[in-house]
C-alpha cells in the first residue's frame, strides 16, 4: 500500500507526516481549488481519496490529532479493502452473485406485491376491530418488564411560580391544565399528555431522581410524588402501571396489533392477487401455457 506515492511502511515521522500535516493546515481550500481528487492510499487498483474521507474525521482537531485520525482511518480502510480483495479471490463469487441477485429479485417483487395488496385490502382498522382482536389475543401481550404511564414536570425549585405549578399540576382541573401548558417554557422537562407509556428503566433515565427508589414504591396507580434535588422540583402523577408478566393494555399494543391485522388481511388477499396477475397476463397474451402433445 502506498500513501502519497511512497511506501506506507515509511516511519510516521517521515515526509508522509509532514505532507499530511501540510494538507490539514491548508484545509479544504486546497482541495476545492484542485479539480482532480487527491489520492492518499492505494491497494492494487483501488484508491482512497482525501476528498472521500468524512471531514468529521479530522476537523475540529489539532494538527497532530488530525494526522492520527487520518492515519487510523487509512488503517481501517486498508483492512476492509484488503479483506474484500482477498475474499474476491478466495470465495465463490458466482454463488455470492447468485444470492445477491435472488435477494434483489425478492426485494423488488415483495415491495411491488405489498404495494399491489393495498388495492385488495381494507387498510382502515377501526377501534372495534382492534378491540375484538385484542380480546382474542391479549394473552399473548404480556409485559416483559414493568411499564408506567406518568404525568410529570421538572422546574427550578426557586422559581417564583413553583407553588402555583404544584397546585395546578395536582388539581385535575382543565383550566389549571391549560395554565400549565402555557408555562411549559418554564419547565426543564415535562410530560402532560397522560398518554405516553415508559418502560420503568426508561422512566428512571428520564427522571434520575427516581434511580435509587424501589420500583414497587413507584408502580402504584394514582401515586403522587413531590421530590427535590439540589436544583429542581419534580412533580409526578402515576396514571397507570403494568407489572411484569401482566397483560399489556390496548393503548400500548395497538400499533403492533394493527400490523398483525393488516398482515392477516394481506395473506387472505394473496391468492386473489396472484390469480389476478396471471389472468391479466393471459388476457394480454403475455403468458401462455403450451399443452403437451401426445
Amino acid at each position: 500500500m502506498k500513501l502519497f506515492g511512497v511506501n506506507y511502511a515509511v516511519n510516521i515521522k517521515s515526509k508522509i507526516r509532514l505532507a499530511v500535516i501540510g494538507l490539514i493546515l491548508a484545509g479544504c481550500q486546497y482541495f476545492q481549488r484542485d479539480v482532480d481528487k487527491t489520492p492518499v492510499a492505494k491497494i492494487y487498483d483501488t484508491y482512497l481519496y482525501f476528498e472521500d474521507i468524512d471531514t468529521a474525521v479530522y476537523q475540529q482537531k489539532s494538527p497532530e490529532d488530525s494526522l492520527n485520525a487520518i492515519h487510523q482511518y487509512i488503517e481501517e480502510w486498508a483492512y476492509r479493502t484488503l479483506l474484500l480483495k482477498q475474499a474476491e479471490r478466495n470465495v465463490d463469487t458466482v454463488k455470492i452473485n447468485r444470492l445477491v441477485e435472488q435477494y434483489r429479485r425478492d426485494l423488488l417483487t415483495d415491495t411491488y406485491k405489498d404495494r399491489l395488496l393495498q388495492k385488495y385490502i381494507d387498510t382502515v382498522v377501526t377501534q372495534d376491530t382492534l378491540q375484538w382482536y385484542y380480546e382474542r389475543y391479549k394473552d399473548y401481550f404480556l409485559s416483559k418488564e414493568p411499564e408506567i404511564k406518568p404525568e410529570f414536570l421538572v422546574v427550578a425549585k426557586n422559581h417564583p411560580k413553583v407553588n402555583k405549578f404544584k397546585k395546578w399540576f395536582f388539581s385535575g382541573k382543565p383550566a389549571y391544565f391549560d395554565s400549565l401548558i402555557k408555562n411549559t417554557n418554564n419547565f426543564s422537562k415535562y410530560n402532560l399528555s397522560a398518554g405516553k407509556w415508559y418502560l420503568m428503566k426508561d422512566f428512571k433515565k428520564e427522571l434520575p431522581v427516581f434511580e435509587n427508589m424501589n420500583d414497587k414504591f413507584i408502580l402504584k396507580k394514582g401515586k403522587k410524588f413531590v421530590l427535590t434535588d439540589s436544583l429542581s422540583l419534580y412533580l409526578v402523577f402515576v396514571n397507570d402501571v403494568v407489572l411484569k408478566n401482566q397483560t399489556l393494555p390496548l393503548s400500548i399494543v395497538k400499533d403492533d396489533l394493527k400490523q398483525l391485522i393488516l398482515s392477516k388481511r394481506k395473506q387472505a388477499a394473496l391468492p386473489e392477487l396472484e390469480n389476478s396477475i396471471k389472468q391479466e397476463a393471459i388476457s394480454k397474451k403475455i403468458f401462455k401455457i403450451y399443452k403437451k402433445k401426445h
